[in-house]
């Protein structure tokens, strides 16, 4: 008894499709898609996810989407309704790779969390990449989610941006939209343009990082130019200085042959008789004297 109670209880914490009827009580987040699959996660799985990932801040994390599937209106309605975290993986930065323990607790916990059910994708987080499938991710979906129902979930828990991504003609596509659903009646409080609303505050902080960048830049080449300019200056003002001491030299050196040259005509002067030492001494005095009559 214990056992169908048990039981009883999981069942209530996991909606059933009414007659195997695709969702009726969701919204939608992000656009209509336009391809042949829908993806739909229960509330209370998306929430999970978004709990498990929160302070995933460092190193990859990730984990399986378990549900069913469902043929209706010419579309492969993809539905997830567990999440299992991938305990014993292997984590860096960028990558993400399961391993044998891994696959062994997984398939473990779906047997008895959700029997009859199966994976139908993978969940697992950029921190503050942003949303893309990286090549070495694209080799993981492409050799363990090749099935056509699974899908990639992949969740930035710092930019808070989200996205998945299914197969479309044997190509791996981005979703432009999915469902969030909850049994009838049960109120869904997560807003739907909550992807687009974090995606315009990631791209908001991208740009104001890129202004403030390009502003650094330009600072950076300006004092450049500025310093190359004082150098070009510096340079002039020694050039000049050179010049000056240079004309100063020559100056100082005409002067000293002058000097030279008026010691010479004098005693050129005095041998010839035309002058004497004391009429140059007379005149001396005369010149004295005048000048200081004239003071």
């Amino acid at each position: 008894m214990g056992k169908k109670a048990k039981k009883g209880k999981k069942k209530a914490l996991q909606p059933e499709l009414v007659g195997n009827a695709l969702p009726q009580n969701i919204i939608s987040v992000g656009d209509h898609v336009e391809e042949n699959k829908n993806v739909y996660i229960l509330q209370s799985v998306y929430k999970e996810i978004h709990r498990f990932t929160q302070n995933k801040n460092t190193n990859e994390s990730g984990g399986m989407l378990v549900g069913t599937t469902l043929e209706e209106f010419g579309k492969t309605n993809i539905i997830i309704l567990g999440f299992v975290e991938a305990k014993y993986c292997e984590a860096t930065p960028t990558t993400l790779r399961f391993t044998h323990e891994t696959w062994k607790y997984v398939h473990n916990e779906i047997e008895k969390k959700y029997p009859g059910k199966k994976i139908v994708g993978w969940i697992h987080t950029h921190p503050d990449f942003g949303i893309f499938l990286s090549e070495y991710d694209k080799f993981i979906h492409q050799n363990f989610f090749n099935e056509d129902y699974q899908v990639a979930y992949v969740v930035d828990p710092i930019q808070k941006i989200e996205g998945f991504y299914f197969w479309i003609n044997e190509k791996i596509e981005k979703c432009r939209g999915f469902y969030i659903y909850d049994k009838t009646g049960a109120k869904i409080t997560v807003e739907p343009d909550k992807e687009e609303t974090a995606s315009l505050k990631g791209s908001s902080a991208f740009s104001f990082r890129n202004i403030l960048v390009a502003v650094l830049i330009v600072a950076v080449i300006l004092l450049i130019f500025s310093n190359i300019s004082m150098k070009k200056e510096l340079s002039k003002l020694e050039e000049r200085q050179k010049g000056l001491a240079e004309y100063a030299g020559y100056m100082q050196q005409l002067i000293g042959n002058q000097t030279d040259e008026l010691q010479k005509i004098k005693k050129d002067l005095l041998e010839a008789g035309v002058i004497t030492e004391s009429s140059n001494t007379e005149q001396q005095k005369t010149t004295e004297d005048d000048a200081s009559d004239k003071s």
